[in-house]
């Protein structure tokens, strides 16, 4: 056989292997009955969120609610150790200013997201602090896990995330992940 034959010969099986191919993968009959599938259709996901809702349902989630003075946590609890009963809360005024604690955040170095509300006018700030770091007079100590030490000097203030919407509280003895 002389290369030319050879080169013709490949060339035809290559056609007819492409041929197949097409006709298994790619061809679609004009015929509606002979159209058949053999796989399943996967259900369709939930219609994605417009942009709107999704911003709304986000600030419902992050607006603090309005709680009248009997109905509010104490926001003053002082962590002793041996105490398993002592309850910690999301929010504390200390220094004329509401702290209210949104997140931390620990990939990497860790930093907790803060609201900030004066109490002489109400208007609210937001802060991203790391260990260490001040605003408003008031320390950032300690950050781990969903819990934040702040202190104002002497004052001591343990904030914690993920609180019982019953009480504004979590439980100090409840562990940390």
């Amino acid at each position: 056989m002389t290369p030319r034959h050879q080169i013709i010969a490949v060339a035809t099986i290559l056609l007819l292997v492409g041929a197949v191919d097409f006709l298994q993968r790619v061809y679609v009959p004009r015929s509606p009955a002979a159209r058949t599938t053999d796989t399943e259709t996967p259900a369709l996901p939930d219609p994605p969120l417009s942009l709107a809702s999704a911003q709304e349902r986000l600030q419902s989630w992050l607006a603090t609610p309005a709680v009248t003075a009997a109905q509010s946590a104490p926001t003053d609890v002082v962590v002793k150790p041996g105490e398993s009963d002592v309850r910690i809360p999301d929010r504390a005024d200390i220094g004329g200013w509401r702290f209210v604690l949104r997140g931390v955040f620990d990939a990497g170095p860790p930093f907790a997201v803060f609201d900030v509300t004066s109490s002489a006018n109400g208007e609210i700030e937001q802060y991203r602090l790391s260990a260490g770091e001040a605003i408003k007079g008031v320390r950032v100590e300690q950050i781990s896990g969903r819990r934040v030490r702040l202190s104002d000097g002497e004052q001591v203030i343990h904030l914690a995330l993920f609180v019982d919407p019953k009480d504004d509280v979590v439980p100090i003895n409840e562990k940390d992940e």
